[in-house]
């Protein structure tokens, strides 16, 4: 009877071992799992820019209303995209200026955690999430691949749901949206191919709103920068006029808004305002339903086919229009050519008031501030697209004859009409000496049409969006730490000081237990294995981790301030050469050999919170000296604190380089920022964290660290100048750090 006891109690004391050795060499629970994958999902973004190249920093925040929601998912790649595994459901990004590098979850200036859309200060934009909160999203290495979708309402919108809009009263300052769909669902397999919807009020909303195709990132990609690629949703037109019509300039260019007159006298609308008419029944609509799509999705995506994979992640605008809300213009309204009218060629009695004679000299209806451009809904089938207009041949002789000429038309086939988001389409309309124009003001059925040889010829030309990639990298290894104190509940990150019970780590890196806690690192004489006392009650690691490897004091510095404000302290509590820990499972010891545990003393410790960080630097670390804008008040105020050195940098500074190359390699010994006009002359200068990145876009601003030395401003003591930008320092080393926060209580 005791031998059978004896079985029974020693299969429970294997059983329990099991269970308590799985937990001790890696604890693969959720809650290790995010405290130790290392490596924050960020995102960044591009703006491109029809006209101007691509917009950066805080110009493009600024265009987005420094917020966009996002959806992101994990899993499979190949014709099952998108992968199906929900990982940000509609999460809310927020903005911040010169916030890059502050956080984990921020490399930037875009931030996801801790946001709660339809609460103050995010009130402007509805909840779409199903998730209770926002959370840091980490990179799971086991995913095959993961997809992104993203849009944002705008600059001074309110994203409400689409459901909840008043077709009867519409606002003008709202855009109904709707959640994105994820994975399967936006394929044709599960009955729709609509992602998601908005409800746009009007062409003045759309020019607001912003859009992404779907963003892939493979396992090569992990850990770096999600750059979102943000398109507006509208389309862009624009007119333009030239003639070469020999001995003659064009004068007093009148617009049409009816199709077909036969006396163009009955027309009471038209005038010098440019106007494109449209063939399609209802003409152009001013607002409505616009439904995002990706049609292939699940279908057509073929991995090695280069042409379908583009269709798959590309998003298609349907634009639909409710009958109860519809509205429609049958053409669409540019200003005058006024601006751009040039002077005589000959000896016409005026001056400053003719068409352009060539091409390059066409002259555009509208604003140049806008470089012409009138953004339109975009139109997902196309109709003919007609010019109708009136003008004035003037000799260049300085003969006093004149010839009016009436309705000349020209017609863009439906070809070139089909107006895609974020597409710029430039219609051309050339005056020639064969028009189709009439010299009477009614028509008859005998008077001939034409000035002969005057015509019309149509150029069409058609811009895409501008590329430019800024391609960034994040690279921290994360080694997974196991924290072991015996009767420690685990759903609990908090260890018991007053058990008698010491607390024991190890670490696991690609795959091995690690055996080296006792050593130095390498020529580097700094420990490999160590515990710190954080001086913030809530730090999370990436917070440590960032303490680590930005700080504002130098490597061989105890304690360690980072520049996050974080201060760690070392305890000499943790010796890394043990050789059993103590109170395992049923109080049994387990053996291990010397630099495979490190013990802690927690009964020594102050209740707190602590760190303990594995350091895996591959030999000695190397450090750069860094800059960190800080906020200053207004002119003649005191700057920072009492004792402290800052540095400043001049405006002017600042404005003289250009990083002129689409992917220029990013220097460590430039500082780098973002210029902002917004149409104002005046630029506004914005600080680019390129901490962890590799290539810069074109545009940005550079100034060289060494310039800045000598600019020194005494904290506590010196006064704010205007015109300049003010930093503190600190370094950055590329040590390797793994990471694991304990909570001690009494």
């Amino acid at each position: 009877m005791r031998t059978k006891l004896y079985f029974v109690a020693a299969l429970a004391a294997t059983m329990l071992a099991s269970c308590a050795d799985d937990k001790f060499v890696g604890d693969n629970s959720p809650n290790e799992l995010q405290e130790n994958a290392g490596v924050g999902i960020n995102f960044g973004l591009e703006m491109p820019n029809i006209t101007r190249g691509n917009i950066a920093g805080k110009a493009a925040a600024d265009l987005l209303g420094n917020i966009f929601y996002v959806t992101g998912t994990k899993g499979t790649e190949g014709e099952k995209n998108p992968s199906p595994t929900l990982v940000f459901d509609n999460y809310l990004v927020h903005y911040g200026v010169n916030t890059a590098g502050t956080t984990e979850s921020n490399t930037a200036n875009w931030d996801y955690v801790g946001i709660t859309p339809g609460s103050a200060p995010y009130g402007n934009w509805v909840k779409l999430s199903s998730l209770d909160r926002q959370t840091i999203k980490y990179w799971d290495y086991s995913a095959a691949q993961y997809d992104f979708l993203a849009f944002s309402t705008g600059n001074g919108m309110k994203a409400v749901k689409y459901s909840d809009i008043n077709l009867t009263s519409i606002k003008s300052d709202e855009i109904g949206v709707e959640a994105m769909k994820y994975g399967t669902g936006l394929s044709v397999a599960s009955g729709t191919k609509d992602a998601y919807k908005f409800f746009i009020p009007s062409v003045a909303a759309l020019e607001k709103t912003f859009i992404t195709d779907i963003t892939e990132v493979s396992p090569a990609n992990y850990g770096k920068e999600v750059t979102l690629k943000f398109k507006n949703l509208g389309s862009k037109v624009r007119v333009a006029l030239y003639e070469t019509v020999p001995g003659y300039s064009v004068k007093d260019v009148i617009f049409y808004t009816v199709d077909g007159e036969s006396d163009f006298s009955a027309d009471t609308n038209k005038d010098e305002g440019a106007k494109l008419i449209s063939a399609n029944t209802n003409g152009l609509p001013t607002n409505g339903t616009i439904t995002i799509q990706f049609p292939h999705v699940g279908t057509y995506y073929q991995p090695g086919a280069t042409n379908a994979a583009q269709d798959y992640d590309k998003a298609t605008a349907i634009v639909e229009s409710p009958a109860s809300n519809a509205t429609y213009d049958k053409y669409k309204v540019f200003d005058a050519l006024t601006a751009q009218l040039i002077g005589r060629e000959g000896n016409e009695a005026n001056s400053n008031v003719y068409l352009g004679r060539t091409l390059p000299q066409a002259t555009f209806a509208g604003s140049a501030a806008a470089n012409f451009y009138k953004t339109v809904f975009p139109v997902s089938t196309s109709d003919p697209i007609t010019l109708r207009v009136d003008y004035t041949l003037v000799p260049i002789d300085g003969a006093a004859e004149t010839i009016k000429v009436y309705g000349a038309k020209a017609v863009v086939p439906s070809k070139f009409t089909q107006w895609l988001p974020n597409y710029a389409y430039t219609y051309i309309f050339k005056i020639t000496d064969n028009t189709n124009g009439w010299t009477t003001e009614t028509v008859s059925g005998t008077t001939p049409a034409g000035l002969f040889p005057i015509t019309f010829d149509a150029v069409v030309t058609e811009a895409t969006d501008a590329t430019g990639e800024q391609k960034t990298i994040t690279t921290v290894a994360a080694p997974s730490i196991t924290t072991y104190q015996q009767n420690h509940d685990i759903t609990q990150n908090e260890y018991l000081k007053n058990t008698g019970k010491n607390l024991y780590v190890q670490v696991m890196k690609d795959g091995s237990l690690v055996g080296d806690l006792n050593h130095k690192n390498g020529s580097d004489e700094y420990d490999k294995s160590f515990l710190y006392l954080v001086d913030k009650t809530n730090a999370t690691e990436a917070e440590v981790m960032d303490a680590l490897e930005k700080r504002r004091t130098t490597l061989d510095v105890d304690p360690v301030k980072g520049r996050n404000n974080i201060t760690l302290t070392k305890s000499s509590y943790i010796n890394n050469a043990v050789t059993q820990i103590v109170n395992g499972p049923d109080n049994n010891p387990i053996g291990v050999n010397a630099g495979q545990a490190a013990q802690i003393a927690i009964g020594s410790l102050s209740a707190g919170t602590y760190a303990y960080v594995y350091d895996y630097t591959d030999g000695a670390k190397t450090s750069i000296t860094e800059y960190q804008p800080i906020t200053v008040g207004n002119a003649g105020s005191v700057i920072g604190t009492t004792g402290e050195t800052f540095y400043y940098i001049e405006h002017t500074d600042i404005a003289a380089a250009t990083v002129t190359d689409p992917d220029e390699v990013v220097n460590n010994t430039y500082l780098y920022f973002s210029v902002t006009t917004n149409g104002t002359g005046t630029p506004t200068y914005s600080y680019v964290s390129v901490t962890g990145k590799k290539t810069l876009p074109a545009g940005l601003k550079k100034v060289l660290k060494s310039s800045i030395t000598s600019n020194t401003v005494t904290g506590g003591t010196d006064t704010v100048v205007d015109g300049r930008m003010y930093f503190d320092t600190y370094i950055t080393n590329n040590g390797l750090y793994a990471v694991k926060v304990i909570k001690v209580v009494e």
